[in-house]
C-alpha cells in the first residue's frame, strides 16, 4: 500500500506537480500526496545509512535489499535493479520548489508552504529571507534571551549551539568570541580547556570525550582502576594500561608508575591468586592479585566474581533489556526494533517515526531521520484554534481545544482532512490526551474540571475517573500492557501520580522537590517515567514504582512544555525556544533543535513499535458501553458506565438510572436530533427528514414522546414521532400564522398562538377537539407563549404595533387577563419557555439582544444574558439552557444558573443534504423527563368528566374546567357534557339534552324526570321471562310456553315465533333435528355435544361420549362425538372442537386452472387480468400485458378532457375528478382522491394515522395521539360487575370505581382499605367502622346480599358477576344481558346471572356460543354490482370473478334466489330486467320493464319485484312496484307514487318467508333536509303500513333478516346503520335502535346485506365493503374490492331465505302470476287481481324474444341468419360511406373550402350512482318532473371530431323502429357549414359477441323528426369491415355515414 502511495506521489510530481503546470493547484495536490508519503512509508524506503539498517552508514539500501553508495542515489542513473534509487528524489533530496531544505548540513526539510509564512521553522530563521513582498532587513533586530547573535550579520543561532565545536555563524563568531562568551557564563557547567561549556558536571568522567579536547575525561578514577586492567598516575593525568606499570620504563609524567616494589619480594611468583585471576607488580604495594574483564575479586579475595553490570548505577547501559553474562552482559530489544552495531541501542525495524506537535493553531508533522538525514516537516491540519494536547494512533489524529466556547476533543484522518469532533460537553480545559490503542479509548486530562477521564472513541461514552488530590493536571501518558496511566499535576500539590487505567489505586510517584511539572513520557522498554519541570528547567525520570528517580538533564531547559520519548532520545517543546529539542534520555548528550515553531505544546511520536499490539482482556469481555485495562491487581478490566447509568449485577451490562434529554433542531424539512449529555459528545444522533414540510414552530409532547410542529407554509399543525417515524396531521384548517406552540403534560392539551387569526387555541391531544381559548381584540396579536400547568395558567406574549408587553391568563382562558411585564420589552420576536423545577420563566427578545428571567410564581424581571445578538428559539434540556439566534447557524447554551461558559454547536449542512441556505430563523425543541408526564391530574381520568375538553386549573387543585367545541353547547348545567344540536333528540325539562334511546327506558336520566312522563305501556320495555329448560322462550322474551306447544299448528306466542321454522322441528323429542334433547328438556346443539363444555345444565350432553350416537344424515361426526353441518367439513374453519373437521384429507385450496393467481395469493377472474384496472390490489394482474392489455389500444383524449383507464374510449371533462361520484366503469376517476383511512379501520384524531377499528378501546394504545383510547368508558357501556351508576351531570369521580379515594390526590386499592395499615398519607383508609361496617345485625340479616368491603365510612356492598346493585344499594339484582348488552347473535336467553344464546332452524351455534353459522351447504359468496358488471368474491381461498356482465350498460339492481339457483338484475337504460343461470352465467330469459332500478326475489314463489318508473298521462311521472314472473312472462303493478307529492321510491326489500315487502320513500325538500318513511305490505301490494317516518334522514339501502324480523338499513345523512324490527307487536310504536353511527363503515351507503348476522356494506368512493357484526362489540372489518364504483351487494347464502312450510302457489292454478298474499295466494294478470281460473288477455307479455342475449347465443350455435345481415348490413354501410364522401366532395368543390367547426354537446348516458350526488341528484328530479333518472351530465367542446365510445343501439335496434328513451344516449353535434347550423345525431355503438347489448338506447332521427336530409352518423367498432374514413388508429372507431 505504501508503495503504491509512493508510485503516485511520483506520478503525480512528474506530471503536473510544478508550478508551470499544475500552479496552485497542483502544488495542494502534491502537499497531500507528500502528507500521505510521510505518514505511510514502508521499510522499502526507509532512510539509508540508518544505523539499523544492513546497509552502511554511507550506503543506500535498494527496495530489493541490495546497498549502492549513497552518492550514486539520485543521481540520473539506475543503480538499483528495482530504480527505488531514482524515486522521490525531490522528496529525498530535498529539492525545491516543493521542499525547501534549512541552513544546517542535516538540519530540517520544510515544505514550502512553510517557507515565507511569517514563522521561522528552520532553527537559523534562514526560511523566512528574502521574502517577496517584504522591504528591508529580514532579520531581528535582538535575539532573544535564549540566542546567541553572530558578529557579522547578526542573525540569531540558538544558545546552545555556541561553542559546540561545530561552526553555525557564518564568521563561525560562535566558536570563538561564543567560547568566551560560554566559558564566562558557564557557572553550573564544566569549563573545558578549549573553553567550552559542559551544562551537565555528569559529563565530566563518564567515559565520552564531550569537550572535544579530551580534558573532560582527565583524571578520571573511577575509569582507570586495576579491575578495569588500568593504573592511574598519582599526579591524575594519566591512565596508563597495567602492561606499562612497573615494566621498567617510566611512563607516567611523575614516574609513579615505577618503584621499587616493582622488583622487591615477595612478588607474583609467591602471590596466591584465586583461580582465574592474574598476579601484576604494582609500584606502591608490590604483587596484586586481579580479575579478568568482567569479573571482581570476591570481600575475602578468594575467588573472582561475575560483575553484574546490569544491576549497576548506570541502568541505562542498554537502550532497553540488558541480560548478565559471565564476565559481560548482553542487550536486548523488544519487538518491532533491531540492535545497532554498537550492540546496546535499539532502532527501530520498520518504518519512520513520525513527530507530531501542536502550536495552537496547526497540527505539524515531522518524518524523523537518522543522523545525517534530514527530517521532513509539513503542516497536517491548519486553521485551527488554541489545539494544545495531539496523539496519534496509526489511523487517526486526535487533538484537543481549548478555545472559549468551543472547547472540544477532535479526530481527523493522517492528512488533518475530515475533521469530527467527539466531545463537545463537560469539557472546560482539556490539555492532554493520550490514545490506548489497544481499546482504541480516550484518556485526557481537564484542568479546570480538575479531573483525569476517559471517552470510547466515537465520544459517546464518557467517564470521569479521577478526580480526588487532581486540581491542575496535564500531561498524560498510558501504558496499556499493564493497565496503568501517569499524570502530571502542577497544582496546589504537583506530583507525578499513577493509577489503574480504570481509575482505581491512584497514588502519587513523585511529591518532593517539583514544581510546574507539564510534559510526561514513558519509556515502556525501559520502564522509565520522564517528565520536565517548566520552573526548575529540567528533565527527570523515575521509575513506574516511584523509585530510582534521577535528573537526565539540568540547567539547559528554559520553559519545556511537552515531551516525548522514541529509543535512545527524548523529544520536548520549549516555550522559551519556540523549539522542539532532542537529548539522550540517559545522558542528556547530543542535545540538537530539531524544529522551530511559533509556541510549541504538546509532542507526541507514533511508531507501530512504540504501540504493540497484545492480547488484552477487553477482547473477550463483553461490556455494554466502555471496557477499561486495568492493573492485574485490579482484575486486568473494568466495565464502566457514562452519566445516568450504572453497572447491572453482572458487571457489564449499563443500566440507565435516567433518560438522556434529546434537543430537536428544525431546519426547513429537517428535525435534528441531539442527545445532550453533560459529558460526552453532542451526536446528531438522527435526522429526520419530513415530507414537504418547512417546521415554523415545535414543541414536545413528553406523554408520548412525539414532536408537535407547526408548518406555516402549509398552515397546519402535525405531531411526529421520531421513533416510529409517523407524521399525523393535528390541524389543518382554520390556521393562520402560528407564532407559538406550548404543551399541557398534565391535562394532555396543546395551545398554539395564532398571530394572524389574533387567537390562542387549544388542542385536547385525548379526545382531538378543539377550542378557542382567548380573542385578542384591536392590533394586539400573541407571539410568545408557555404555559404553567401545575399553576394553572399561562403566559403569553403580545404585540401591538409600538408596544409589546407580556400578560398571565387562565389556562382555560376564563378569568383575568394580568399585564405582568410592560418595560423595556424589544418589537420583535418573544419566545418563551418554562423550567417546572425552578419555577423560572426564560424569555428571548431578539430586539434587545438579551434573555430574561423570572420566577413565574413571583413575577420579577431579571437579566439572564445580555449583549447576544438576536436570540430567537429557547428550549431546556437538563440543567442547560439553549438557544438559537436570528440569521446564525449556531445554537448556544450554558447552565440554566448562568454561572458556567457560553458553548456553541454549529448547524452546518451536510454533504448531499438539503440544508442550504440556512433559514433565518431555526426553532428548537427539548424533551422532557416524562416524570412530568406521570403526575397524576384529574383531566387524566375519563378526561375529567368531560366530554371533548378538559383543563386544568392546577396541580394540587381536584377541580377542573371543561370547555366545548365551537358549534356545540353544554348538555346541562354541571358544565360537562358538550353536545351537538343534531343529536340532541330530546331535551329534559331541567336542561339536560338526550338521545330518544334514553326516552321512556324506565331509567331516570333526567334531574326532573321528565324523560319517564307521559310513556305508552307500549314504549315501556317489558320484563323478559325467566323460562324453565321444559319450556319455550318466545322471541320476543316476554312469554314461556310448554315445548308441548312448539309447532303445534297454534300461534301461542304474540310474536307467532312458536309456529315458525317448524319444518326441521322433531315433535318427538320437542327439539330441531340437529339438536340435542337433554334429560331435563332443553335442547343444545348437536354440535355442542361432547365438546367438555356443560350446555344442557345437568351434563347429560357430555355424558355418553364415549360412546356417541351416529350422526343424522347430513350431518358430519367430529372425533369426539359432535355432530356438525357436513357442509362446514373442509370449509377453512375449526368448527370441531378438536379440529377433526379439518384434516388431511381436504383439498388444498389454490386457484383454479381457469383463473389467474395474484401475487398476494387470491385468485382473479382471467377476464380481469391486463384490463387496465388493479383487479388484485397490487397491480399483478396487469404485469406483462404489452399489446394484449387495454393499455395498448392507441386512444387519446384531448388535453383538457379525463380519460377512463378502464375503457379508454370514454372521456369526460376534468370536474368528473373526485367529484365524488364514480362515471368510469371502475370508479378510477375516484381514486387517490384524499387521505381516507379504510372503511374497517379508526382514524386517530390527530390526522391521517388509521389502525384497525378493532383497536379502538381495546385497552392498548394504538394511535400515536392516544385517541383510540379515549372516553372509552362511554365506548364500553356499562360493565357487568359494575355496581353503581353515576351520570357525568351529578357527579364526578377523580378514583377509577374500584379505587379508594383518599380525598387527598391518591387512590388506593380497595384491598388496601382497612387492613390496619395507613396506605393513605393522611390516614383515611383506616378508622373506627372497619371492625363493624360488615357485621351483620342482631337478626342475623347481612349488610349486603352478595360480597361486603368495609371502608372507615361504612360498608361498601357488590355484586357478583350477572348482578347490579339495587337502589338500596345492598341488594343485588340480575342483569337483563339479553336487553341491555345484544350479546347473542340471534335468539337470547336471559338467565339468573348470566345469559345463553340460541339460533334459528337453519343454524347452529358456533363454539364461541354467542355466534351462529348456517348449516345449509353450498357455502356463502359475495356478490356486488360494479357498472356494468356482478362480480362474486369468496374466500377460502379468495377469489374473484365475473359472474356476469351487461356490456356497457350499467346495472341499476340485482338479487339472487338461492333455491332456483337463478339472479336477476335490471337495467334502467335498456329498460329491462333479466334473468340470468348461476352456473353457466347465462342470460335465460329478459322482460321489458320501463326504468327499473332496484330489485327483489320472493324466494318462494320465484316472483321478481321491481322498483321503477314511468311516464303518467299530462306528463306525470310516478314512481311503482312491479312484480314480475319470469315464468308467466308478465309484470304487474302492485304499489304506485306519485311524483307530484316529492316522495320517491328508493329501495325495497322482500320477507318471503313471512310474505312481507318493505320500501322506502324518500320526500326530498328544496330548501330544507330530506324525509324518509319506511312501509310494510304483503306482498300483492295490500294492507300497506307506514312503520318509520324519520325526518332529516335519507335512507340509501335496505336488507331483512327473516329470522329475526329485522329490517336493516343505512342512513346517509345521519351516516347511520338502524334496525327495526317488523315482529308482530300488541302496541302500535316501533322504535329504531342504532348499531353503527359515524363511523368510518358509514360514510356514503350505497349497498346493504344482511347474512348470519353480519351486515355487508358499501359506501361509494370506497374499494372496500365493510362487514360488521350486529351483536355484542358490533366489530367490523374490511373486504376488498379493489374498485371505487361497487353499489349494490348480496350474499349468496341459503339460510339468507329460509324456506316457509308450505307454498300456496305451488296448489293454485293461476294462469298468470301467482302472489303469496294473507290468505294464502292471488293471481294476477298484469296489474289486475282476477280468479284463479280466469285466463290472461293477450298483450300482457312482457318477454323480450329477440333480446340480445338470445341472438348472441343463437350467433354463438353458428346461426347463419344473423351472418347473412351482417353481410348485408356491412354492404350497406360501404355503399352509404361511398355516397357521404361523395356528396361531400361535391359540396367541397362547389362552395369551395371552408373551415368545419363541429360543437359537439356530449350526453353521457353512463352510470353515475345517482349523478352528483344522490340528495343533488333528486332535488334535480324535482326541478324536471317530467323526466325520470338523476340528470345528465353536459359537456361541450369545440374541435375536430374525437370518437367517443358510449352505450349504443344493437344489431337489432338498427333495424326495428326505435322508440323514445327517457335517457338519453345521443351525441348532438352542431356542425357550423357555410355559417348555418347543421344539427347531426351521432350513435354511438360497440359490439361484443356474446354478452348482452343495449336496448332501445338512444333517439333515431325519426323519433326527433330531423331525418329529412340530415345524414346519420354511426360510430362503430373495428369489429365490423369497413373502409376508413380518415386517418385514424387501427383500434379507434372510424366514423361511416350510413343513408
Amino acid at each position: 500500500m505504501a508503495a503504491r502511495l509512493r508510485r503516485n506521489v511520483r506520478d503525480k510530481r512528474h506530471h503536473g506537480c510544478g508550478y508551470r503546470y499544475g500552479g496552485q493547484m497542483s502544488w495542494h495536490l502534491c502537499q497531500l500526496a507528500a502528507m500521505l508519503l510521510l505518514l505511510c512509508r514502508a521499510p522499502t524506503a526507509a532512510p539509508s545509512g540508518s544505523a539499523h539498517m544492513r546497509c552502511n552508514a554511507d550506503q543506500f539500501q535498494c527496495g530489493d535489499g541490495s546497498c549502492i553508495l549513497q552518492a550514486k542515489m539520485c543521481d540520473g542513473r539506475r543503480d538499483c535493479p528495482d530504480n527505488t534509487d531514482e524515486l522521490e528524489c525531490d522528496y529525498k533530496m530535498c529539492r525545491q520548489p516543493h521542499w525547501f531544505p534549512c541552513a544546517q548540513t542535516h538540519g530540517a526539510c520544510l515544505a514550502a508552504e512553510l517557507k515565507c509564512n511569517g514563522v521561522e521553522n528552520c532553527p537559523g530563521g534562514e526560511d523566512e529571507l528574502n521574502c517577496p513582498g517584504r522591504f528591508g532587513s529580514s532579520r531581528r533586530l535582538n535575539c532573544s534571551l535564549f540566542e546567541y547573535m553572530c558578529q557579522d550579520d547578526h542573525s540569531c543561532i540558538p544558545l546552545d549551539f555556541m561553542c559546540d565545536g561545530k561552526p553555525d555563524c557564518p564568521d563561525s563568531s560562535d566558536e570563538l568570541a561564543g567560547c568566551k562568551q560560554s566559558a564566562a557564563s558557564c557557572t553550573t557547567g564544566h569549563v573545558c580547556a578549549n573553553g567550552k561549556c559542559l551544562k551537565q558536571k555528569s559529563w565530566v568522567c563518564d567515559g565520552v570525550d564531550d569537550c572535544g579536547d579530551g580534558s573532560d575525561e582527565q583524571g578520571c578514577g573511577n575509569l582507570c582502576q586495576t579491575e578495569h586492567g588500568k593504573f592511574l598516575c598519582r599526579n591524575r593525568l594519566n591512565c596508563l594500561p597495567l602492561s606499562q606499570v612497573c615494566d621498567g620504563h617510566p611512563d607516567c609524567s611523575d614516574n609513579s608508575d615505577e618503584s621499587e616494589s616493582c622488583h622487591s619480594k615477595p612478588d607474583c611468583s609467591s602471590k596466591q591468586c584465586p583461580p582465574g585471576a592474574k598476579c601484576h607488580m604494582m609500584p606502591a604495594s608490590g604483587p596484586e592479585c586481579y580479575c579478568p574483564q568482567g569479573f571482581r575479586l570476591s570481600n575475602f579475595a578468594s575467588k573472582c566474581e561475575d560483575i553484574d553490570e546490569c544491576q549497576g548505577p548506570n541502568d541505562g547501559l542498554c537502550s532497553q533489556s540488558c541480560e548478565n553474562t559471565s564476565g559481560g552482559y548482553k542487550c536486548l530489544c523488544d519487538d518491532g526494533y533491531e540492535l545497532a552495531s554498537d550492540n546496546r541501542t535499539c532502532r527501530v525495524s520498520s518504518e519512520e517515526p513520525l513527530l507530531l506537535y501542536t502550536t495552537q493553531n496547526t497540527v505539524m508533522g515531522m518524518h524523523i531521520k537518522g543522523m545525517g538525514q534530514r527530517s521532513h516537516l509539513m503542516k497536517l491540519a491548519g486553521n485551527l484554534t488554541k489545539v494544545i494536547g495531539v496523539a496519534y494512533d496509526g489511523r487517526q489524529i486526535y487533538w484537543t481545544n481549548i478555545q472559549n466556547e468551543g472547547e472540544s476533543i477532535v479526530k481527523a484522518n493522517p492528512d488533518g482532512t475530515n475533521p469530527q469532533i467527539l466531545l463537545t460537553s463537560g469539557l472546560d480545559a482539556p490539555e492532554d490526551l493520550a490514545v490506548d490503542w489497544l481499546t482504541q479509548n480516550i484518556y485526557f486530562s481537564d484542568n479546570i474540571m480538575r479531573h483525569i477521564a476517559v471517552c470510547s472513541n466515537d465520544g459517546l461514552n464518557c467517564v470521569v475517573l479521577v478526580t480526588q488530590d487532581v486540581h491542575q493536571p496535564r500531561g498524560l501518558a498510558l501504558w496499556p500492557e499493564r493497565g496503568q496511566m501517569f499524570w502530571t499535576d502542577w497544582g496546589d500539590k504537583p506530583m507525578i501520580a499513577r493509577a489503574s487505567m480504570d481509575g482505581t489505586h491512584s497514588m502519587p510517584l513523585v511529591t518532593e522537590n517539583i514544581h510546574w511539572p507539564n510534559g510526561i513520557a514513558l519509556d515502556m522498554h525501559q520502564q522509565r517515567i520522564y517528565w520536565v519541570d517548566a520552573k526548575l528547567g529540567n528533565v527527570q525520570t523515575v521509575r513506574p514504582d516511584g523509585t530510582g528517580r534521577r535528573t537526565v538533564l539540568d540547567g539547559m531547559l528554559k520553559h519545556p512544555y511537552g515531551l516525548a520519548v522514541f529509543e535512545d532520545e527524548l523529544y520536548w517543546s520549549d516555550w522559551g525556544t519556540k523549539s522542539i529539542h532532542v537529548c539522550h534520555k540517559q545522558t542528556g548528550k547530543h542535545h540538537r533543535i530539531v524544529a522551530k515553531d511559533r509556541s510549541v505544546f504538546a509532542v507526541h511520536i507514533y511508531h507501530s513499535a512504540k504501540q504493540p499490539k497484545v492480547k488484552h482482556a477487553c477482547e473477550t469481555v463483553r461490556c455494554s458501553h466502555l471496557c477499561l485495562l486495568a492493573q492485574a491487581d485490579a482484575g486486568g478490566y473494568s466495565c464502566a458506565c457514562p452519566d445516568g447509568m450504572q453497572l447491572a449485577e453482572d458487571q457489564q451490562r449499563c443500566v440507565k438510572t435516567e433518560k438522556r434529554q434529546r434537543l430537536f433542531i428544525g431546519v426547513h424539512n429537517i428535525i435534528l436530533e441531539i442527545e445532550h449529555t453533560s459529558f460526552g459528545r453532542h451526536l446528531v444522533s438522527a435526522s429526520h427528514t419530513l415530507p414537504y414540510y418547512a417546521i415554523s414552530e415545535m414543541v414536545y409532547n413528553n406523554v408520548n414522546g412525539s414532536l408537535i410542529l407547526a408548518d406555516n407554509m402549509k398552515r397546519q399543525i402535525f405531531e411526529y414521532h421520531p421513533n416510529e417515524n409517523t407524521l399525523n396531521t393535528l390541524v389543518s384548517n382554520n390556521l393562520g400564522n402560528v407564532s407559538a406552540l406550548a404543551f399541557d403534560y398534565l391535562s394532555r392539551n396543546l395551545y398554539w398562538a395564532d398571530a394572524e387569526r389574533r387567537v390562542i387555541e387549544i388542542l385536547s391531544l385525548q379526545t382531538m377537539q378543539r377550542a378557542v381559548i382567548r380573542f385578542f381584540q384591536g392590533q394586539e396579536s400573541p407571539i410568545g407563549l408557555s404555559v404553567m400547568p401545575t399553576e394553572g395558567y399561562l403566559y403569553v406574549a403580545l404585540k401591538a404595533r409600538r408596544h409589546s408587553h407580556i400578560d398571565k391568563l387562565p389556562l382555560s382562558g376564563q378569568g383575568e387577563q394580568v399585564h405582568v411585564f410592560e418595560e423595556d420589552l424589544g418589537d420583535d420576536d418573544i419566545k418563551m419557555v418554562a423550567d417546572p423545577l425552578t419555577h423560572t420563566l426564560f424569555w428571548s427578545d431578539s430586539d434587545v439582544g438579551r434573555i430574561m428571567f423570572t420566577d413565574y410564581r413571583k413575577a420579577q424581571a431579571q437579566l439572564f444574558r445580555g449583549k447576544l445578538r438576536r436570540p430567537y428559539s429557547l428550549a431546556l434540556v437538563q440543567q442547560d439552557l439553549f438557544w438559537s439566534e436570528l440569521g446564525t447557524p449556531a445554537i448556544y447554551w450554558t447552565h440554566k444558573t448562568n454561572m458556567g461558559p457560553r458553548k456553541r454547536i454549529d448547524v452546518e449542512p451536510t454533504k448531499g443534504a438539503p440544508l442550504s441556505p440556512l433559514p433565518a430563523r431555526i426553532p428548537i425543541a427539548a424533551s422532557m423527563s416524562s416524570s412530568f408526564a406521570r403526575q397524576d391530574h384529574p383531566c387524566q381520568h375519563q378526561n375529567g368528566g368531560c366530554s371533548h375538553i378538559c383543563v386544568g386549573v392546577g396541580q394540587h387543585v381536584d377541580s377542573v374546567i371543561c370547555l366545548c367545541p365551537p358549534g356545540f353547547v353544554f348538555r346541562d348545567a354541571s358544565n360537562r357534557s358538550c353536545i351537538e344540536n343534531l343529536d340532541c333528540e330530546f331535551r329534559c325539562r331541567s336542561g339536560e339534552c338526550l338521545t330518544q334511546a334514553h326516552r321512556c327506558n324506565s331509567r331516570q336520566d333526567c334531574v326532573d324526570h321528565s324523560d319517564e312522563e307521559n310513556c305508552d305501556a307500549a314504549e315501556k320495555p317489558t320484563k323478559s321471562a325467566m323460562c324453565t329448560a321444559n319450556q319455550f322462550t318466545c322471541h320476543n322474551g316476554e312469554q314461556c310456553l310448554p315445548k308441548k306447544q312448539r309447532c303445534d299448528g297454534n300461534s301461542d306466542c304474540l310474536d307467532g315465533s312458536d309456529e315458525q321454522h317448524c319444518a326441521l322441528f322433531d315433535k318427538t323429542k320437542d327439539c330441531h333435528e340437529h339438536q340435542f334433547a337433554c334429560d331435563n328438556g332443553k335442547c343444545v346443539d348437536s354440535n355442542l355435544v361432547c365438546d367438555n363444555v356443560n350446555d344442557c345444565g345437568d351434563n347429560s350432553d357430555e355424558n355418553k361420549c364415549k360412546t356417541p350416537a351416529k350422526c343424522a344424515s347430513g350431518m358430519f361426526q367430529c372425533n369426539g362425538g359432535s355432530c356438525i353441518a357436513a357442509s362446514w367439513e373442509c370449509d377453512g374453519r375449526i368448527d370441531c372442537t378438536d379440529g377433526s373437521d379439518e384434516h388431511d384429507k381436504c383439498a388444498h385450496r389454490q386457484c383454479p386452472d381457469n383463473m389467474h393467481r395474484c401475487q398476494l395469493g387470491q385468485c382473479l377472474d382471467r377476464k380481469l387480468v391486463c384490463d387496465s384496472h388493479n383487479d388484485c390490489g397490487d397491480h399483478s394482474d396487469e404485469l406483462n400485458c404489452g399489446a394484449h392489455g387495454l393499455g395498448a389500444v392507441n386512444i387519446s383524449c384531448p388535453d383538457h378532457l379525463y380519460q377512463c383507464a378502464s375503457n379508454l374510449k370514454l372521456c369526460f371533462d376534468q370536474a368528473v375528478r373526485c367529484n365524488g361520484t364514480a362515471e368510469c366503469p371502475r370508479g378510477e376517476d375516484e381514486a387517490n382522491c384524499g387521505d381516507v383511512c379504510s372503511i374497517y379501520e379508526f382514524q386517530c384524531r390527530s390526522g391521517n394515522q388509521c389502525i384497525r377499528k378493532e383497536f379502538h378501546c381495546d385497552g392498548e394504545r394504538d394511535c400515536d395521539d392516544g385517541s383510540d383510547e379515549v372516553l372509552c368508558d362511554n365506548q364500553k357501556g356499562q360493565h357487568k360487575n359494575q355496581s353503581a351508576i353515576e351520570s357525568w351531570s351529578t357527579a364526578r369521580r377523580t378514583c377509577r370505581p374500584h379505587l379508594f379515594d383518599c380525598q387527598d390526590g391518591d387512590c388506593l386499592d380497595m384491598s388496601r382499605v382497612c387492613n390496619n395499615f395507613n396506605d393513605c398519607l393522611n390516614g383515611n383508609d383506616e378508622g373506627p367502622q372497619c371492625a363493624t361496617a360488615c357485621r351483620a345485625n342482631a337478626g342475623g340479616r347481612k349488610v349486603c346480599q352478595h360480597k361486603c368491603r368495609a371502608t372507615p365510612a361504612g360498608a361498601v356492598c357488590s355484586c357478583f358477576d350477572g348482578y347490579r346493585l339495587d337502589i338500596d344499594q345492598r341488594s343485588c339484582v340480575d342483569i337483563d344481558e339479553c336487553a341491555e348488552q345484544q350479546p347473542c347473535a340471534q335468539l337470547c336467553e336471559n338467565t339468573r346471572g348470566g345469559y345463553q344464546c340460541q339460533c334459528h332452524a337453519d343454524f347452529m351455534l358456533r363454539q364461541d356460543r354467542v355466534s351462529c353459522k348456517s348449516i345449509q351447504g353450498g357455502g356463502s359468496s359475495l356478490l356486488f354490482s360494479s357498472y356494468n358488471e356482478v362480480r362474486n368474491f369468496s374466500d377460502q381461498p379468495v377469489m374473484l370473478s365475473v359472474a356476469w356482465s351487461a356490456n356497457d350498460s350499467r346495472i341499476s339492481g340485482f338479487d339472487l334466489d338461492m333455491i332456483r339457483e337463478l339472479a336477476y338484475f335490471s337495467s334502467e337504460e335498456q329498460d329491462a330486467i333479466y334473468q340470468i343461470d348461476v352456473h353457466t352465467h347465462h342470460i335465460k330469459r329478459a322482460l321489458s320493464l320501463k326504468s327499473p332500478t332496484k330489485l327483489s326475489v320472493d324466494w318462494t314463489t320465484g316472483n321478481v319485484y321491481v322498483l321503477h318508473g314511468t311516464m303518467g298521462g299530462g306528463s306525470s311521472f310516478s314512481h311503482q312496484i312491479s312484480v314480475c314472473s319470469f315464468e308467466a312472462k308478465m309484470c304487474g303493478r302492485i304499489i304506485e307514487m306519485r311524483a307530484k307529492n316529492q316522495m320517491h321510491l328508493k329501495h325495497l326489500a322482500v320477507d318471503a318467508y313471512h310474505a312481507r315487502l318493505f320500501y322506502v320513500a324518500v320526500r326530498l325538500d328544496r330548501f330544507g333536509p330530506s324525509t324518509s318513511e319506511m312501509y310494510m305490505s304483503r306482498l300483492d301490494g295490500s294492507r300497506q303500513e307506514l312503520l318509520l317516518h324519520k325526518p332529516s334522514s335519507y335512507i340509501t339501502a335496505l336488507a331483512i333478516d327473516p329470522h329475526q324480523q329485522h329490517l336493516y338499513y343505512t342512513d346517509l345523512h345521519n351516516r347511520r346503520l338502524e334496525r327495526l324490527s317488523y315482529v308482530k307487536r300488541s302496541g302500535p310504536i316501533r322504535k329504531p335502535e342504532v348499531l353503527l353511527q359515524k363511523s368510518n363503515a358509514i360514510v356514503r351507503p350505497s349497498g346493504l346485506s344482511v347474512y348470519e348476522n353480519q351486515a355487508y356494506i358499501i359506501n361509494l368512493g370506497s374499494t372496500e365493503a365493510v362487514q360488521c357484526r350486529l351483536y355484542g362489540s358490533r366489530t367490523c372489518h374490511a373486504i376488498n374490492l379493489n374498485v371505487l364504483n361497487a353499489q349494490d351487494i348480496v350474499i349468496g347464502g341459503k339460510s339468507r331465505q329460509p324456506r316457509r312450510t308450505s307454498n300456496p302457489c305451488e296448489m293454485a292454478h293461476c294462469h298468470g302470476m301467482c302472489l303469496l298474499a294473507d290468505y294464502g295466494f292471488e293471481c294476477m294478470c298484469g296489474s289486475q287481481v282476477v280468479a284463479e281460473t280466469e285466463r290472461c288477455p293477450h298483450g300482457l307479455n312482457h318477454e323480450l324474444e329477440d333480446w340480445p342475449g338470445s341472438a348472441a347465443n343463437r350467433l354463438e350455435k353458428g346461426g347463419l341468419h344473423f351472418g347473412r345481415i351482417m353481410i348485408i348490413l356491412v354492404l350497406i354501410l360501404i355503399v352509404g360511406l361511398t355516397a357521404g364522401l361523395g356528396y361531400m366532395y361535391y359540396q367541397y368543390r362547389k362552395r369551395g373550402h371552408k373551415d368545419l367547426n363541429i360543437n359537439l354537446h356530449f350526453q353521457n348516458p353512463l352510470a353515475r350512482l345517482n349523478s352528483k350526488t344522490i340528495e343533488e341528484a333528486e332535488q334535480q328530479q324535482q326541478q324536471q318532473p317530467g323526466t325520470i333518472g338523476y340528470g345528465t351530465s353536459t359537456t361541450t367542446s369545440t374541435s375536430s371530431f374525437v370518437p367517443e365510445q358510449f352505450t349504443r343501439p344493437t344489431l337489432m335496434q338498427r333495424l326495428w323502429p326505435t322508440k323514445q328513451s327517457a335517457v338519453s344516449g345521443t351525441v348532438t353535434a352542431t356542425a357550423k357549414y357555410n355559417g348555418e347550423e347543421m344539427v347531426t345525431d351521432i350513435l354511438l355503438e360497440n359490439t361484443r359477441g356474446s354478452e348482452l347489448q343495449a336496448i332501445h338506447h338512444g333517439r333515431t332521427a325519426r323519433s326527433r323528426g330531423v331525418g329529412e336530409g340530415s345524414p346519420l352518423i354511426m360510430v362503430g367498432d373495428s369489429d365490423d369491415n369497413a373502409t376508413l374514413c380518415g386517418d385514424y388508429p387501427s383500434d379507434d372507431a372510424h366514423a361511416r355515414l350510413v343513408p
